[in-house]
């Protein structure tokens, strides 16, 4: 007999949080978009050849952002 309400009271209960988290889910809000930070732009000292300027990319947003003019992106 207990079973029976512990068994019902789990299904209640997984229910309940399935439907909870559904609605997590769709209550986040994504931030404006994606930044790209201002890099160093002294170069007191290149070397002829490649040289390597670094950019900060920041993307609070849950979604994929593709950089256009970077080939490895």
């Amino acid at each position: 007999m207990i079973y029976r309400y512990l068994a019902n009271g789990f299904l209640i209960l997984g229910i309940g949080l399935l439907c909870l988290a559904g609605y997590c889910y769709y209550l986040q809000t994504d931030a404006p978009g994606a930044s790209i930070d201002e890099p160093d732009r002294e170069f007191p000292n290149l070397a002829v050849g490649e040289n390597q300027v670094r950019f900060r990319v920041h993307n609070p947003t849950r979604h994929t952002v593709r950089i256009v003019g970077c080939s490895f992106c």
